[in-house]
């Protein structure tokens, strides 16, 4: 019978509130099995922006999903005594402070290691925890322009534009905070032995794009927005359409352009049977004008079923409705939410949304039992306002 709870099942894991990168890290393990518990604090993790309070999100609250919260108030000793016993539960910590806060707290990797030597003591952040940038605020933004992840966006000799938060703190950040967090603990399991984890953006952002410095080694690439693979030609690129739509071309192998160039009609065009880029302003202007005489179902339609390497860009609406996702459940609803499922997915373990985001949003000190507290030890814990109801 299918195991349905999740790959991570047994991890324990405490995450301290912040913003960015480490909750959605937690979710993800959450979703596939861990326990984790969110530590708060009263009144909550400041928000940089009110449009960023994901604590007033309710059932918006979707980085919160899968794990309950617990307020408590980390400056008083029992506080941070209580945060220490449940280390000695834990398999590892997250935490996303500035360099130099949990130590302030008494809850750094010192204090940490001395209650659970294996403990995986995660921190992420956007520069690192040392060097001459460790104590400055950034964002995203920031993270990936010294990386030099940002640069690779550019177009035109114009600057690069601002981008969501998925190359940083999304990638850079959280993705590479979990897979420290998962081979930490499994380092830790075969030499009893944890460790420290510097897990930001400026490393990771950096990491992502190593396919990009191999090919520039051997000249290969150039500035943004001049390559094969950043949209320099005219069959890797995007391309408007009639109805205000876009589709995507991605016909990078000769046999799958030849089908992207009969799908045309173009495929007797000697412009287009060239191996060097001499044509390409034609190329390009030909597949534009082409593509502007017809609305994107129409493109979608066309290169349906085969290997052209044509598809629609969706907006996030339109994903969520587009059959092909919806055949797979990519999308799930909760509280009337849209939110994307657990991923990656798993043939025995499948992950789950365990708790929703509306209900992990308001502090749950009962989920203190589970790491070994009992109801009287909880019930004192709130009457001294130690940890909020």
């Amino acid at each position: 019978m299918t195991d349905r709870r999740g790959p991570l099942t047994g991890l324990n894991i405490i995450e301290m509130t912040g913003i960015g990168p480490v909750p959605y890290a937690s979710m993800l393990l959450a979703d596939l099995g861990a326990r984790v518990i969110r530590i708060d604090r009263p009144g909550g993790y400041p928000a940089p922006d009110p449009t960023l309070d994901f604590a007033q999100m309710g059932a918006a609250s979707i980085f919160y999903r899968s794990r309950r919260m617990v307020k408590v108030d980390l400056k008083s000793a029992l506080g941070r005594n209580l945060i220490l016993r449940l280390i000695g539960r834990a398999d590892a910590l997250i935490e996303g402070y500035r360099p130099g806060t949990m130590e302030r707290l008494a809850l750094g990797p010192s204090e940490a290691h001395a209650a659970n030597p294996r403990l995986s003591y995660v921190r992420v952040t956007g520069w690192g925890q040392d060097g001459p940038m460790a104590q400055m605020a950034g964002h995203d933004l920031n993270y990936i322009g010294l990386s030099g992840a940002l640069s690779l966006f550019g177009r035109d000799s114009a600057p690069p534009r601002g981008l969501p938060p998925l190359v940083g703190d999304m990638a850079g950040g959280a993705l590479f905070a979990v897979i420290g967090t998962l081979a930490s603990i499994h380092a830790a399991k075969s030499t009893g032995q944890g460790q420290v984890v510097d897990s930001n953006i400026v490393d990771g952002s950096a990491s992502l794009y190593s396919l990009l410095t191999a090919l520039s080694a051997v000249g290969l690439h150039g500035p943004a927005g001049t390559n094969a693979l950043d949209g320099g030609r005219h069959y890797y690129r995007t391309y408007a359409c009639s109805d205000g739509g876009y589709v995507a071309v991605g016909a990078i192998e000769p046999a799958f352009r030849w089908i992207l160039l009969d799908r045309l009609g173009l495929a007797d065009d000697p412009c287009f049977s060239g191996t060097t880029t001499d044509d390409e302003a034609h190329c390009t202007k030909t597949l534009e004008d082409l593509f502007r005489t017809a609305p994107r179902a129409y493109w979608e339609r066309l290169f349906h079923d085969t290997d052209g390497c044509v598809t629609g860009i969706l907006g996030p609406d339109d994903a969520a409705a587009d059959p092909r996702n919806t055949t797979r459940d990519v999308f799930t609803q909760i509280d009337g939410v849209r939110q994307a499922g657990p991923a990656p997915r798993f043939s025995e373990t499948p992950g789950a949304i365990s708790i929703s985001p509306r209900d992990a949003s308001p502090s749950a000190p009962e989920a203190l039992t589970e790491w070994g507290l009992d109801l009287a030890e909880i019930e004192a814990l709130i009457a001294s306002s130690i940890v909020d109801s």
